[in-house]
């Protein structure tokens, strides 16, 4: 933790991406997130008296699923749960045909013990540098939602984090391939992009489900992925429409009766819309998701329902905005969540913003047992790209 943060203090120095070479072919870049946060106050099932939910001590507020992200009460200001350092090497082979890492290292990485982790590597190739076509194979996010793409590169949107009420699943990436396709619509200002990927992922000990469900290690697959996506903005409005499929198989490993499965083969649909504006100084975020595993054979009826909506207004390098966000199971018992975030962004200087966000959230779950809760939320972020 503390070589992070002292990695994450020197990075503001670069302003710009770094030329390996003469001939600038190989290319550095990054970014940095220091995060530290403090649960304010938090009660559960009507009662504020502190209580245990798997192996945390509550009150306390899940704010990252993918690395499970938590913060606790108890512990005061944490700046170990989300704070992080990325880099990404580009090696341009050919004017058409580049490679790309990207390495992060986390405060907490609980998924696998692999610290630092390789989030990013591909190939990307075009027919011509002036091609609408872009082929790439590799290791990739599961471009899910509208920022998948720069969920940890905080500096590319106005929170601290995108909602954790609609951002976060057990698996996040895919090893496989994606085909793309950009074109402008006539002679307007609108273009286009049509992209379809397909690919696999797996974990042995699964973070999602081992800490914040199972307290037993947990495997996770996510098979036969097929999706695709179409954008289509014009500087102002930006709007992405997505659907994928693909089979989810979950393994409890109980060191005592032995592998039990949470989800087996479970065919699963996700689709989300997302329609964004920057207009001038005013911004609006929406988006909304579906998720659907619905098996009567084994007794599956997941369905999942979440979205946000936010308002913003710069001034003089200053953001405030106020999002709403909800999530909600359908079947019972139902896990539930609405919060309010209120976050105040302030452009420092170029390539560094600095973000101070209150949550409140209230817990909708009907689960017989406490659990998460409701919370207020204070936290405070150092955010930039180099």
């Amino acid at each position: 933790m503390k070589k992070l943060l002292l990695a994450l203090m020197l990075v503001p120095a670069f302003a710009s991406a770094i030329d390996l070479d003469d001939d600038g072919t190989w290319k550095l870049t990054g970014f940095y997130n220091l995060t530290g946060a403090k649960v304010m106050s938090g009660s559960s099932q009507g009662s504020s008296t502190p209580w245990t939910y798997q192996k945390y001590n509550c009150p306390c507020t899940i704010q990252n699923w993918e690395y499970t992200g938590v913060y606790e009460k108890s512990k005061g200001w944490e700046f170990d749960q989300e704070s992080l350092v990325g880099l990404q090497l580009k090696k341009d082979f050919t004017p058409n045909f580049s490679g790309t890492v990207q390495v992060v290292s986390r405060a907490q990485n609980p998924n696998q013990g692999s610290k630092p982790t390789v989030d990013w590597a591909y190939l990307t190739w075009q027919p011509s540098t002036d091609s609408n076509w872009t082929i790439q194979a590799g290791r990739f996010r599961i471009p899910l939602y509208y920022y998948s793409d720069y969920l940890y590169i905080g500096y590319a949107y106005p929170w601290v984090r995108p909602a954790p009420d609609v951002y976060g699943w057990p698996v996040y990436a895919y090893n496989g391939a994606n085909v793309s396709y950009r074109t402008q619509i006539g002679n307007s200002d609108w273009a286009t992009t049509a992209t379809v990927w397909a690919g696999s992922f797996s974990q042995n000990t699964d973070a999602y489900y081992t800490n914040l469900y199972n307290t037993t290690p947990t495997s996770d697959a996510w098979k036969r992925i097929l999706g695709g996506s179409v954008s289509v903005n014009n500087g102002i409005v930006d709007v992405r429409g997505m659907v994928m499929h693909h089979y989810e198989t979950a393994i409890i490993n109980d060191p005592v009766n032995g592998p039990t499965y949470e989800v087996n083969n479970a065919g699963t649909t996700i689709m989300g819309l997302s329609a964004n504006m920057d207009y001038k100084s005013w911004l609006i975020k929406t988006e909304i998701d579906h998720f659907s595993q619905v098996d009567p054979s084994q007794g599956l009826n997941n369905v999942y329902k979440y979205a946000l909506v936010g308002v913003g207004y710069n001034y003089k390098g200053f953001t405030p905005m106020y999002t709403y966000s909800r999530y909600r199971t359908v079947a019972q018992p139902i896990e539930g969540r609405d919060t309010q975030t209120f976050v105040l962004r302030w452009d420092v200087y170029k390539n560094t913003t600095l973000k101070i966000q209150y949550d409140v959230s209230k817990d909708k779950s009907t689960y017989p047992f406490k659990f998460f809760g409701d919370s207020k939320l204070l936290s405070v972020a150092l955010q930039g790209v180099f």
